[in-house]
C-alpha cells in the first residue's frame, strides 16, 4: 500500500510545549558551547489570530536563552513552526557574568505547559488574548532570590483589558503568585 492518510499531522509537529521547545533548543547550544545551560524560555507571539492558540499548552513560536555559568556568554535559540528557525550568540562584552544560580536544570521540570495551563484555568479566571499577546502564553525563568523556577501562564481578563498570569514552580507543580 502507498502511503498512509495521516489527518492533520502538522499540528502535532509544529506545535511544542515549553519543555519540548528546550529539547529541541537545546543540542544548538551544547554545540555552541559544551558548557550551555539553559536560562529561560518564553513563546513567541508570532501567530496569527484564531480562537486556540496555546489552548493546548503548546505555541509554534518560542526564543530558548542559554548561557554559560559565571560568564557573560549568551545564546539564543529561535525556534518557529516547530523548527530550529535562528541560532545567534548574542554575547556582549560590556555584559555581567550570569550567575550560577540563574540557571535552570532540565530534569527540574516536572511540570510542563499543558499540564500548569490546566491547573491555570481550573484556579484563576484567565481567558486567551485576542489582539495582542494571543492566546495562552508561557514563561519560563528561575528566580534566583528564592532558588525556585518558575512558569508563568499568561492570559488576559475577561474584557481583555488587563493581562493576568498564573506562576507555577515547574518542580513541584505549586501555584505561585506572580509578582507584579
Amino acid at each position: 500500500m502507498g502511503q498512509t492518510d495521516i489527518t492533520n499531522p502538522i499540528q502535532d509537529r509544529t506545535e511544542l510545549s515549553l519543555k519540548q521547545a528546550i529539547e529541541l533548543a537545546y543540542p544548538s547550544a551544547l554545540k555552541w558551547n559544551k558548557n550551555a545551560q539553559l536560562l529561560d524560555a518564553i513563546n513567541i507571539d508570532l501567530d496569527k489570530p484564531g480562537k486556540s492558540i496555546g489552548s493546548n499548552g503548546k505555541r509554534k513560536h518560542w526564543n530558548i536563552s542559554f548561557g554559560v555559568p559565571d560568564t557573560n556568554k549568551f545564546f539564543l535559540v529561535t525556534i518557529h513552526n516547530g523548527e530550529i528557525d535562528k541560532i545567534n550568540d548574542l554575547t556582549n562584552k560590556g555584559d555581567s557574568p550570569y550567575p550560577k544560580k540563574e540557571f535552570i536544570k532540565l530534569k527540574d521540570i516536572n511540570y510542563d505547559s499543558p499540564q500548569l495551563l490546566k491547573k491555570a484555568l481550573k484556579m484563576d479566571s484567565i481567558y486567551p488574548g485576542k489582539d495582542w499577546a494571543k492566546g495562552y502564553n508561557f514563561r519560563l525563568s528561575k528566580d534566583p532570590e528564592t532558588n525556585i523556577t518558575l512558569m508563568l501562564v499568561i492570559g488576559w481578563n475577561s474584557d481583555q483589558t488587563k493581562m493576568k498570569a498564573a506562576g507555577f514552580n515547574v518542580k513541584t507543580g505549586e501555584y505561585i503568585p506572580p509578582q507584579v
